[in-house]
């Protein structure tokens, strides 16, 4: 029986263990570079961001700004992609140009084991950019959740609330979009009152307290108010509505101010409003 030669042995085990050693500084190295190229990328991408607040278009502003944090998102995933293939190449399983398509490949392949729902992702946010559904700095209500759109990805929308919470929503999740971002808003208010009310009287009141809020705060009301007199008569209350249109996203407040005024006036003329006794709607 043939002895081993076991400096051949061990030389070729040196040979290995240098190899590995210089696969994993590599890969290693890559994956450094590749986070400072992320840091990089993020900085640049944020002082471009920074820089949209000098655009005195706010239209423009926010274009800009939407197409850079898409631009942001697909940056890191492209990032990530080629320091993948490299380190695939690294390892020895042929070129840096053929791995990107196996890298793509893979991409194929995890499609085909049931992530059909990241390429619904990607092409609904393409959809949403295209159509501007949506830009950075709107406020909207997507789906069940309302809030200011703080970046666009190339999978998912990122929505903060008044309560500040943070909402991430895959693109291909959103079913229905309220923007409310347009001109103006309008605060609809619903007042019931008894049968027995004079309508003349409340039809007065009511035209009185909002032309008087409309003269005052011009700042916020984009048109003149609407008083519609009954709106309806239920079985034991007719009601009034009135309507008015709020600059941008106003429509909160004024419909708040609006209440309280009604209120105040009603308790100091007598008028009773029956239960409920608001019912807000808006528009």
């Amino acid at each position: 029986m043939q002895k081993p030669d076991w400096t051949k042995i061990f030389d070729q085990l040196k040979i290995n263990t240098d190899t590995l050693i210089a696969d994993v500084i590599t890969i290693v190295l890559v994956l450094i570079a590749a986070k400072i190229a992320l840091a990089i990328h993020n900085r640049i991408m944020s002082r471009a961001i920074d820089r949209t607040q000098n655009i005195s278009d706010s239209n423009r502003s926010k274009e800009v700004v939407t197409s850079l944090t898409l631009i942001k998102s697909f940056g890191r995933y492209l990032i990530y992609f080629l320091a993948l293939s490299i380190i695939i190449n690294q390892l020895g399983f042929g070129s840096t140009l053929s791995n990107l398509v196996t890298v793509a490949g893979v991409g194929t392949l995890i499609v085909s084991f049931g992530a059909q729902s990241i390429i619904k992702d990607v092409f609904a946010g393409a959809f949403v950019l295209f159509e501007k559904q949506y830009e950075v700095g709107d406020y909207v209500r997507i789906n069940d959740y309302e809030g200011t759109i703080t970046s666009l990805a190339v999978r998912s929308t990122h929505l903060l609330t008044q309560q500040g919470q943070k909402i991430i929503i895959p693109n291909g999740q959103i079913n229905t979009v309220i923007n409310y971002s347009g001109p103006f808003n309008t605060a609809v208010i619903n007042i019931a009152v008894p049968y027995n009310t004079d309508t003349d009287r409340v039809f007065s009141i009511l035209a009185e307290i909002t032309k008087d809020y409309y003269e005052t705060h011009k700042e916020l009301c984009y048109e003149e108010p609407v008083v519609s007199g009954i709106n309806t008569l239920d079985n034991n209350v007719m009601t009034f509505s009135v309507s008015q249109k709020a600059v941008g996203r106003n429509h909160h407040t004024v419909r708040r101010d609006l209440q309280v005024l009604i209120k105040q006036r009603f308790d100091k003329e007598g008028i009773a409003i029956s239960y409920p006794q608001i019912n807000t709607q808006d528009s």
